[in-house]
């Protein structure tokens, strides 16, 4: 092949990766990939991939991993790449836990451009994951595997096995719902690496591969970024969106429709002000607070928010790492960009910045609550999936969102009991501090009701209403908040006994 081996450096699931050199000694790493498929199916797959690694060669990125050549060698495709002797960040947080808040916003910073510049020449990854994630003898992150995600979307068999190209763990979900694989997905797919990189937790929970993958497919991703630094969880709320229509692109959250590195960008010049004196609005921006927003301000001070210029409002947005270039983004969050407009005032979106965690900017999505009423970490809490599961032991569940109605279906047997004292008690305990009404419905009549003041449970207690004649019945229990009460995203108890 040209290249002299020294020694295997890894296997995986789609093949190994051996150390070499090559003619003129820089270390080279060879990945083979065991492919199969129909002879077609093949050829065409090696088309795509060269002229995917002729696209790589072009752009150069330096923070892309380099496809350097792409060699057949009887049934196995070689991939041939330049040698990163820093590991990957999934050895490294495996070996050393999550990073620091600070570590992980520099690898944003770097790998953002580098998949921006990807997109913009129509190249998806399908796959970003931490094990794609390289760093060199100096520490800097690298993205590489670009050519081996275009060859598994390209062939009909790999070594590998499923047919959804992705990885659960870090998979958008329109991805593993069967979409072909975008460059919004990609975005997800960083942002769950790096939500991974911070706090070592998927963001589908920690669970095995093909409950990650049915998550997935409903939209319930279970990251929180609380108690990360409040950028990376802007950011990360922003790239974790479900809806891939609410996720920002790769080049806006980098800084631009360019996708120019932040550390290159600098403020634009302030034009100089008219005769006269000058506006107090002229003063130098302040870069954007994190703070909650407060409400019932008076409103002079809006209207002086209003009055703020063109140029200010560019000025803060092209000096903050994650800035969001609202024009190109053509979600109409900074229509507030140009002379004599405002910066739109949404409950979960500050100007210029991208919506908080799991919002659209006005209101949680779907499956999400605002249970701490922190507008600054967004909906914090993640409904669960067990409403409408069948009650039949003991199950414990949260009521997120606050306006939500669990419902739990249950079937009631009649079997011989002497003297037909069969008996059913459901049982709720609500979550200290908060007070939930337990109901149980034949149909849609109500049979009974109870109410739970956390920790204090309720009961309620049937009994066979027939002797000698069949009681079996379906019954739905119902838990929700009572009224006026504050919620919390503590999981309630929920449990059923007996049979009639």
């Amino acid at each position: 092949m040209g290249y002299l081996l020294q020694h295997r450096l890894g296997r995986g699931g789609m093949g190994v990766v051996d150390l070499a050199v090559d003619a003129t000694g820089q270390p080279v790493a060879l990945k083979r990939l065991a492919v199969t498929g129909s002879q077609d199916e093949l050829d065409r797959a090696r088309a795509r991939l060269r002229r995917e690694a002729e696209t790589l060669r072009q752009i150069q990125h330096p923070a892309v991993v380099p496809l350097l050549d792409v060699i057949d060698d009887g049934d196995d495709v070689v991939l041939v790449m330049p040698f990163l002797g820093g590991g990957s960040l999934a050895d490294r947080v495996q070996r050393e836990g999550p990073l620091a808040d600070t570590e992980v916003l520099a690898i944003a910073d770097r790998l953002l451009p580098a998949l921006a510049a990807m997109h913009r020449r129509g190249i998806v990854h399908r796959d970003a994951k931490p094990a794609n994630v390289l760093f060199d003898d100096d520490g800097r992150a690298f993205l590489t595997d670009f050519g081996v995600a275009a060859l598994r979307d390209a062939t009909s068999g790999l070594t590998e096995s499923g047919t959804i190209v992705g990885t659960p763990a870090f998979i958008a979900p329109e991805q593993a719902r069967g979409e072909e694989p975008s460059a919004a997905a990609d975005v997800f797919a960083l942002g769950a690496t790096l939500y991974w990189a911070a706090t070592g937790r998927p963001v589908y929970g920690d669970t095995d591969g093909r409950t990650m993958l049915r998550r997935a497919a409903v939209d319930a991703v279970r990251a929180d970024p609380r108690g990360l630094d409040p950028r990376l969880a802007r950011l990360l709320g922003a790239m974790l969106q479900p809806d891939p229509a609410r996720r920002p692109s790769a080049a806006l959250l980098a800084g631009g429709p360019d996708g120019t590195d932040p550390a290159a960008l600098r403020p634009a010049p302030v034009p100089a002000p008219a005769p006269g004196p000058a506006p107090r609005t002229a003063r130098a921006p302040r870069a954007p607070r994190t703070r909650r927003p407060r409400t019932g301000r008076p409103t002079r001070i809006a209207l002086a928010f209003a009055a703020v210029t063109a140029t200010a409002v560019v000025l803060v947005l092209a000096s903050s790492p994650h800035a969001i270039d609202a024009a190109a983004a053509g979600t109409g969050v900074a229509d507030a960009v140009g002379p004599g407009t405002t910066c739109p005032t949404q409950p979960y979106r500050r100007c210029g910045l991208p919506p908080a965690a799991h919002t659209d900017g006005t209101q949680c999505l779907t499956g999400w609550g605002d249970i701490d009423g922190d507008r600054r970490n967004g909906c914090e809490a993640a409904a669960d999936t067990r409403d409408g599961t069948a009650l039949t032991g003991t199950v414990q569940a949260n009521l997120v969102p606050a306006d939500d109605t669990d419902r739990y279906p249950m079937h009631i047997e009649d079997s011989f009991s002497i003297g037909c004292k069969g008996t059913v008690e459901v049982t709720l305990t609500a979550p200290a501090g908060t007070t939930m009404v337990l109901e149980l419905l034949e149909g849609a009549t109500p049979i009974g009701r109870a109410t739970s003041k956390g920790p204090a449970p309720a009961h309620i207690r049937l009994t066979e209403p027939n002797c000698g004649r069949d009681d079996t019945v379906d019954l739905t229990a119902t838990v929700r908040y009572a009224k006026g009460s504050p919620p919390s995203a503590t999981p309630y108890t929920l449990s059923r006994h007996g049979d009639f």
